[in-house]
């Protein structure tokens, strides 16, 4: 796909659903303009950038998060890493609601978004935002009917009540924003890591930390959300080599490891991986 096509891709999708987005300065509805820009009721201008997203943060923010770490997350994703979590979160859209409208808050390059609509039944809509430039942009390669943005969390340029189903994977949350944006009947579907997630690489690069806990999280979620239903995903997958090195550079857990024990992972020919998850459906108090 093309810089040229994918810009144009994106500009008929926003001119199709700009209703969905709001102005993050002044908070005003905005349309497409001239397939290039969009444009708010109070002339705050946004330019649709030549590889198909929207940047609609008032100044850039710096995130760990790089061009590098986000390729290696697609590669990984693209290989079927979340195969199991991303047929369970399609099975629960499939399950409630047809032509739904998602957003991915925290979407990063795109892949889980972009394989939950390819698995749906029905046909939906994507809006991913990011905070990171360089998980947005590689996102735009992804080929899905979304369109997608490079936003805060904590102030989301979209318009309130106008989304089904909030997608927050094994990232962080803004609650208040969440229950801002969802339908009355929308839904919030947040998938956090539990104690084994990745034990194998937790156990080389730190050794003696505890395991980790994730039940403030769960209450969390709970005080600001009704708990609709929790599912458990854990399996195990066998990862070779070079996407062994990919999983490493992909997870946080590598940043503050001793760089010996990165490397012990980085030399490994491959390793049994276990991926436990928990998927949270909640809906609005």
């Amino acid at each position: 796909m093309s810089q040229l096509s994918k810009k144009a891709i994106a500009s008929k999708l926003l001119q199709e659903y700009s209703q969905l987005l709001r102005c993050p300065i002044c908070k005003r509805t905005m349309i497409m303009q001239n397939d290039q820009s969009l444009v708010c009721e109070e002339n705050h201008h946004f330019d649709l950038a030549k590889k198909g997203y929207v940047h609609l943060l008032s100044q850039s923010i710096e995130t760990k998060y790089d061009k590098e770490l986000f390729q290696s997350r697609k590669r990984i994703a693209e290989d079927g890493f979340f195969a199991p979590l991303i047929k369970s979160i399609t099975k629960i859209i499939d399950s409630n609601k047809t032509d739904a409208i998602m957003l991915d808050a925290g979407c990063g390059e795109g892949s889980h978004l972009a394989q939950i609509q390819q698995s749906l039944e029905q046909a939906s809509f994507g809006i991913g935002a990011d905070i990171a430039k360089e998980g947005i942009q590689l996102a735009t390669s992804n080929s899905s009917n979304s369109v997608w943005i490079v936003a805060d969390l904590a102030n989301l340029p979209i318009a309130t009540t106008s989304i089904d189903y909030i997608l927050n994977i094994l990232s962080p949350s803004n609650y208040a924003e969440f229950d801002r944006l969802l339908k009355k009947e929308g839904k919030l579907i947040k998938v956090i890591p539990n104690s084994d997630y990745l034990k194998e690489l937790r156990g080389i690069f730190y050794e003696d930390k505890e395991a980790y806990d994730n039940e403030s999280t769960k209450a969390r979620f709970q005080e600001k959300f009704e708990l609709l239903h929790t599912e458990q995903v854990r399996y195990s997958v066998n990862v070779k080599q070079p996407l062994l090195n990919d999983l490493v550079k992909m997870t946080p857990l590598s940043w503050s490891a001793d760089k010996s024990k990165v490397e012990e992972v980085n030399n490994t020919e491959s390793m049994n991986i276990t991926v436990d998850l928990s998927i949270l459906v909640g809906i609005k108090k």
